[in-house]
């Protein structure tokens, strides 16, 4: 018989069991206007049409046939009808959904009741130890897998406070009617109450390894076998939740220095700001008067003092300056170009030639090449002396393609290059000799 599987099991009913937005916020509702209590279809009705509205959502199909489909789903799993009374209530699965996420939203976080809880795991596991027919694995399943999930919970409510901290920042910073500076030094001193809670909260966990030197007692006596599993059990949750909060810790010891970087390029870019609105306001605003000598004195907006500055650098110096400094310069003679006709003409024949061979050593590569792998092998001396008389002789053209052809065949694992010790020329070309070589595809 097969054992069971979460994942082929759940596949078909996932859309039942975890309701869309809109119809788990339908569930929330009606949860918290009647938890246990009955109530009608038409309560249901009511309830689904607030929600639509509040999302701002229109359905496509009739309200008649929205409501009626969704009340059909909402039977899978998490509601009862009574068929006789026409009147609806809670399943358990749909209470505890509904439970699980208005505890979770609804909890605050509190340091003394973590540490009032395990002081509490902590006694108990003490009195069980004492006991002369106590039994370890008694105290997991009455107390501890009672209590850790709880415990747990703390800690996840904490890293969250971190979260919700931080998408606060990134929801008002954008808010132009917020003071800046003032969200800033709140969302800062959020984050000391909540690192000051994890450190709180660290000394909470203390307990867990005083528990932790029990469980090392337990581990020494003679029938520790049986409670191997739950011991590391225990000691895996306490290395979780103290590495989890020095996590939180962390988290905050990072965010809170860009916070303080964020200030000060903010401060910088106001005072940017400022300095070009004053500048501007002085330039729209100031005026010209005159004196009693009818001469024009440039006066500032009115509200803005005039101070005196005196610098001696600034006072009028006499100086002379001689001509030959500010007099026009005598004009420079421009020396005319000569062009080397004929060398231009050896350079351009000679870029010819080598792309010329370069595309012909290409043509012959790729011709040896596709012998090679059409035939599975190649005798090179016939091809060498194939491309000298194909090129008029031209021994850089034929040596270069020796050369690309042995290098790529020794680099290439799919070829194999043999080499005899044996002469081989041409009629042609007597004074041109070379090794018989043979390359074979593998």
């Amino acid at each position: 018989m097969q054992g069971f599987n979460l994942y082929r099991e759940a596949k078909d009913s996932y859309d039942l069991l975890i309701p869309q937005k809109t119809e788990g916020l339908i569930l929330l509702s009606l949860y918290k206007k009647y938890e246990t209590h009955e109530f009608t279809e038409d309560q249901i009705i009511d309830v689904i049409s607030k929600v639509y509205k509040d999302l701002g959502r229109e359905s496509n199909r009739t309200e008649y046939e929205r409501d009626n489909n969704i009340i059909l789903r909402l039977q899978e799993f998490f509601l009862w009808r009574d068929d006789l009374r026409k009147v609806y209530r809670f399943k358990k699965y749909g209470a505890d959904f509904c439970k699980r996420i208005d505890k979770r939203l609804n909890e605050s976080y509190s340091p003394a009741k973590i540490k009032r809880l395990f002081d509490y795991l902590l006694n108990e596991l003490q009195k069980t130890i004492e006991q002369a027919d106590s039994d370890f694995n008694q105290w997991i399943e009455d107390h501890f897998d009672a209590r850790h999930n709880e415990l747990a919970e703390q800690i996840e409510i904490l890293d969250q406070q971190v979260s919700e901290s931080v998408k606060e920042f990134r929801t008002k910073i954008k808010d132009d009617s917020v003071n800046v500076i003032k969200l800033i030094q709140t969302i800062e001193t959020g984050l000391d109450v909540i690192k000051q809670q994890a450190t709180e909260l660290r000394k909470a966990f203390q307990t867990t390894y005083d528990i932790d030197d029990i469980l090392t007692g337990i581990l020494e006596q003679q029938n520790a076998t049986q409670f191997i599993s739950n011991i590391q059990k225990v000691r895996s949750f306490n290395d979780q939740v103290r590495a989890h909060l020095e996590q939180v810790s962390n988290r905050i010891d990072k965010i809170k220095p860009r916070i303080r970087e964020f200030i000060y390029d903010f401060n910088q870019r106001d005072f940017d700001r400022k300095t070009e609105l004053f500048l501007k306001f002085l330039m729209n605003n100031s005026f010209y008067s005159k004196t009693e000598n009818n001469k024009k004195t440039l006066e500032p907006p009115k509200g803005v003092l005039l101070k005196d500055i005196r610098d001696t650098s600034l006072l009028p110096r006499f100086c002379i300056v001689p001509l030959k400094e500010i007099g026009p310069k005598p004009p420079v003679e421009v020396s005319g170009r000569t062009i080397d006709l004929k060398k231009r003409q050896e350079l351009i024949d000679k870029t010819k030639n080598k792309l010329y061979e370069k595309e012909r050593i290409k043509f012959w590569i790729n011709k040896a090449f596709g012998k090679i792998n059409n035939e599975g092998a190649l005798y090179f001396s016939p091809l060498f002396f194939e491309i000298l008389r194909e090129e008029n002789g031209n021994l850089s053209i034929a040596t270069k393609t020796a050369h690309q052809l042995l290098k790529r065949s020794l680099k290439e694992k799919t070829y194999h290059v043999e080499i005899l010790k044996e002469e081989d020329s041409d009629k042609l070309f007597t004074n041109i000799s070379l090794w018989k070589m043979k390359i074979q595809r593998v």
